[in-house]
């Protein structure tokens, strides 16, 4: 922060320290200038008070007007994530994803979802009786007063409900806890539910359509033959038999032929048949055989014995003859027996061969069937292929509804909260005093950013463009006993308040080249103390020796007049130049020996005489009569006569109030004297408190003013 002079000793050559305008004093970068900002703080401390006080008021209204509440918490794991499938299976749990951050989030978010919120409200109880509206706004209460975490990178989460009172607040947040860990159980069962409303008709649709797709393809079958048994259709069974029976008679055929015609054969050789392979094997043929050897035995027996004509031989021999006919009649028997054999074995082959034709016939028809046959029994697959698999997940769903287990177990129960978690006063009073800490900062920084009051000699130096000449210190501030600024000269010469017009009479002399005689003393504006500061350097001037006078030239304002308390009758400097009183009537002379040329009220305009060949007479007779001349200057702004007069002299000082003249007012007054007509020597700054002084950093004597205020008496 730049600060101000106050001359209290000559100090370094004025004329080195004049700066153009705009020009600014360039310090190392890398310095931190903390003097600087402790006097900022210092100098807004107030501001900073008063805005900070403000918020911290503000802060404790709205701390103490807001609702208590109590905050319970509640704390719910999920799924580990070693469950596998299988074992939540085996534990007779619904199996779900192991619990990662998103699944871990998306629980978070349904702890925070409306429709826990209406789940927890219901099996409270807190619903019934109610409205439409009132329930959702209830639901909308539970939903806003929720707040669910996850606890690190745990699977644990934090469910924490809040209320005005500590019981509810308690008894909401378990029962979310509870409602939680069944969510997934009743969301399962919901589901199972509706997937069973959806499935079942579907299923009988299913079931229906499977039924008239197989009898429509045993209709089919019926209808073209084709029924069948292992797998095989009756027209293919029936082929494979006659095929078969076809065979079996064909060989029959043949072995009754074969058996006929060697028969034949054999008879046809002159045998008698005893040689015929069915006669050797008939048993009536062996009888009678056995019967035709006893009796031709007995024969032989009667030949040896009787004669020819005996009539038992007779008798045997008729007996012998008749078991031979039966022989032969028993071999003709057996030949025709053959051959009915061999006819009847033809007949079946005849019989087996047309049915073997008709049957493939059939098959070849079928055939054609089969084609439609494949396609309706693929439908019928597929049919009930499609019911069986939803007959399975229907069963399937009949049988998990009810067996589920939850996903998510309830670790810690809330407990009812002794205190309530808001308001939180001292975090609020904290963030209170945070908030008005910063707006007091921010209202001191723009009040300093906004303020364009001169302060420091670097504001005179760099800001205005010119030298500074020393500061006039606020007579308040450096002495006790002194209540008036001119007699304070003379009454208290060592105080600091005269040592500073001794120094600002110093830095005149060090700034002109020659004699500074006439000096004339100005402002940008009234009120900011060039009279003082005229009367008090005269009185300075005429204290140490010299021959002074002091000129009020403020012909509307009649600061010195009235400063002086002179008498508003007494002739004065327009008098002498109209010529109607002498320089010595018009003369007053103090106990100090400083003479006054006061200025008599006027209605009239005399602005005139003052930048006449008579006011410039005046200052060549003045200049012969005593050593130093102090002009009592109008501001340079509102009255042009001021800038005339301000030529004449030989140093014209610009006196600026201290934090009260405007930078822009100084440097527009400082622009209206021309360097090129008017000997500006610098600029003085007047009233500075030397208290509040140090506020304003230390780049000037005045900042160390406590340190060698003991030189002053």
């Amino acid at each position: 922060m730049n600060s101000a002079h106050q001359i209290i000793s000559a100090g370094p050559d004025p004329r080195d320290l004049a700066l153009a305008p705009g020009q600014s004093l360039m310090l190392p970068s890398a310095r931190v200038d903390l003097g600087g900002s402790m006097a900022f703080f210092r100098r807004r401390s107030g501001l900073i008070a008063l805005v900070t006080g403000a918020a911290l008021a503000i802060g404790a209204a709205v701390t103490f007007s807001m609702p208590i509440t109590y905050t319970a918490e509640a704390v719910v794991s999920l799924l580990a994530p070693t469950d596998t499938p299988e074992a939540a299976a085996s534990a007779g749990r619904q199996a779900g994803p192991s619990p990662n951050s998103s699944y871990v989030d998306t629980q978070v978010e349904t702890l925070k979802s409306r429709d826990l919120a209406q789940r927890v409200a219901s099996a409270l109880g807190v619903l019934d009786g109610k409205s439409a509206a009132q329930q959702a706004e209830i639901v909308t209460t539970y939903q806003n007063n929720v707040s669910a975490v996850r606890s690190g990178e745990s699977y644990a989460l934090k469910v924490a409900f809040k209320a005005p009172n500590g019981q509810d607040a308690a008894k909401v947040a378990n029962m979310y806890a509870q409602q939680f860990t069944q969510i997934e159980v009743k969301a399962a069962h919901e589901s199972n539910t509706e997937t069973a409303k959806l499935v079942a008709p579907r299923l009988e649709q299913l079931r229906q359509q499977a039924h008239a797709d197989t009898e429509r393809l045993q209709r089919y079958r019926i209808a073209n033959g084709l029924l069948s048994t292992s797998g095989a259709s009756l027209t293919e069974q029936e082929i494979s038999s006659y095929n078969q029976e076809v065979t079996k008679a064909r060989a029959e055929a043949a072995e009754s032929q074969a058996r006929l015609a060697t028969a034949q054969a054999q008879l046809r050789s002159g045998s008698a048949g005893d040689d015929v392979g069915e006669a050797l094997g008939s048993g009536v043929i062996g009888s009678l055989r056995a019967r035709e050897s006893q009796i031709g035995g007995e024969v032989a027996n009667m030949q040896a014995r009787y004669g020819p004509n005996h009539p038992q031989l007779v008798r045997s021999r008729s007996e012998l003859a008749e078991v031979r006919s039966d022989i032969r009649n028993e071999i003709t028997r057996i030949m025709s027996n053959l051959q009915a054999q061999r006819d009847v074995a033809d007949q079946r082959l005849a019989s087996l061969s047309s049915s073997l034709g008709a049957a493939r016939g059939n098959l070849a028809r079928n055939n054609a069937a089969m084609v439609g046959l494949d396609e309706l029994e693929r439908t019928a697959q597929s049919s009930q292929a499609m019911y069986e698999t939803y007959l399975n997940s229907y069963r399937q769903l009949i049988a998990q509804d009810g067996t589920q287990r939850p996903n998510a177990r309830v670790l810690s129960l809330a407990e009812v909260p002794l205190l309530p978690s808001s308001p939180n006063i001292p975090m609020n009073m904290l963030l209170a005093l945070v908030i008005g800490l910063g707006a007091g900062l921010a209202a001191a920084y723009v009040a300093e950013a906004l303020f364009r009051g001169v302060t420091t000699s670097d504001e005179v130096e760099q800001g205005l463009g010119s030298r500074y000449l020393g500061a006039i210190p606020l007579l308040a501030s450096v002495s006790r006993k002194s209540r008036r600024e001119v007699p304070a000269i003379t009454q208290e010469p060592r105080s600091a308040f005269a040592e500073s017009f001794r120094s600002l009479r110093t830095s005149i002399e060090q700034a002109v080249y020659g004699p500074a005689q006439i000096i004339a003393v100005t402002s940008a504006l009234p009120k900011e103390g060039k009279t003082t500061v005229a009367s008090c350097l005269a009185q300075t001037l005429a204290v140490s020796g010299r021959g002074a006078i002091l000129v009020d030239c403020d012909l509307r304002g009649r600061g010195v007049s009235k400063l002086l308390r002179l008498s508003p009758e007494h002739p004065g400097l327009i008098e002498v130049l109209e010529g109607k009183v002498s320089l010595a009537d018009a003369l007053v002379t103090g106990e100090s020996g400083l003479c006054v040329l006061p200025v008599k009220p006027s209605d009239l305009a005399h602005d005139t005489l003052l930048t006449g060949e008579t006011f410039t007479r005046l200052l060549q007779e003045l200049r012969a009569c005593f050593d130093y001349v102090v002009l009592d200057l109008p501001p340079v702004l509102p009255i042009a006569a001021g800038r005339t007069l301000a030529g004449m002299a030989d140093a014209t000082v610009l006196v600026v109030r201290w934090r009260k003249t405007m930078k822009g007012a100084a440097r527009s007054a400082l622009g209206m004297l021309p360097r090129e007509s008017v000997n500006v020597v610098g600029v003085t700054i007047n009233r500075m408190d030397m208290r509040r002084k140090r506020l304003f950093g230390y780049s000037d004597p005045a900042y160390f003013y406590r340190e060698y205020k003991a030189y002053y008496a």
